[in-house]
């Protein structure tokens, strides 16, 4: 094999690695993500709810005005959601991931 040959073999797979790599790594997340958007519109979906289909969330903040934000993560993605002291869901308040659509 001359240097070319060698040299076109490893941008082939330095392309596969920069493809295959973030795809494999980012699955969590495209997973999470798209049970938040199977749940379709948040606000007012009680917490029991959304724990029930998208799992425990990661964090859990008290706030100061009796409201609590639940946090989930996976790689590639991440939601926060508010509660209400009641246990309703008042909206997003950050939603980070790749080709994130908003319910």
């Amino acid at each position: 094999m001359d240097g070319s040959t060698i040299a076109l073999i490893a941008l082939v797979l330095a392309g596969l690695t920069a493809v295959v790599v973030p795809f494999v790594f980012m699955a969590p997340g495209r997973a999470l993500r798209k049970q938040f958007i199977a749940l379709g519109t948040l606000k007012g979906k009680s917490r029991k709810e959304i724990v029930k289909a998208v799992g425990e969330p990661g964090t859990e903040t008290p706030l100061p005005d009796g409201r609590t934000l639940l946090q989930w993560r996976a790689t590639g993605y991440h939601i926060a959601l508010v509660f209400e002291a009641n246990g309703r869901c008042v909206g997003v308040t950050h939603e980070y991931g790749r080709r994130v659509v908003r319910t």
